[in-house]
């Protein structure tokens, strides 16, 4: 639910950064009027180096960007503390012109679920022994044998990967 999305160039960086009507002017409407020079040194330490990009209009710096559309339903996080962690976490990332941006990470359990969630178990197709008839009966009091036929699979396998992270998932039947 959260990656990494294009930001500013160098230069629009180093501008916001600097000026007054800038960082230091969100961060003022952002607490209430009240003056906060230590987040503005904050800020300025999250974009590590920025003053060596200053001049440059073309690369990009990459910040840390989360979306609810993604939260899954049943996670018992507040969506404000999920983005607080990862931006925490995960400072913006200076990229050249012409090199590619980030990739996503994706924990290998996360993976593993959205791999399980896509599996596919084809239905079997069975038959049985003993059998009265073509109408699919059996004899009360007996034995039955019941075993899959056809084109089902002894094994059905779904991998999932994100950047250098794979899960992989793989059902087996016992027989």
């Amino acid at each position: 639910m959260c990656w990494y999305t294009r930001g500013m160039s160098g230069a629009e960086t180093a501008k916001w950064l600097e000026s007054p009507d800038g960082a230091a002017f969100d961060l003022f409407h952002r607490n209430n009027n009240n003056d906060d020079p230590e987040g503005l040194e904050e800020q300025k330490a999250r974009y590590s180096g920025y003053e060596s990009y200053a001049d440059d209009e073309e690369g990009y710096w990459y910040v840390a960007t989360c979306s609810s559309a993604y939260m899954a339903d049943d996670d018992p996080r507040d969506f404000y503390d999920v983005i607080q962690d990862y931006v925490a976490s995960h400072a913006p990332v200076w990229v050249p012109a012409g090199e590619s941006a980030p990739v996503p990470e994706v924990d290998g359990a996360t993976l593993a679920q959205a791999a399980w969630d896509s599996v596919t178990i084809p239905t079997a197709t069975i038959s049985y022994n003993p059998m009265y008839g073509g109408v699919g009966a059996t004899f009360v009091g007996m034995d039955t044998w019941v075993w899959a036929t056809g084109d089902t699979p002894k094994e059905v396998t779904v991998t999932a990967t994100a950047g250098s992270t794979t899960a992989t998932i793989t059902l087996r039947r016992r027989c």
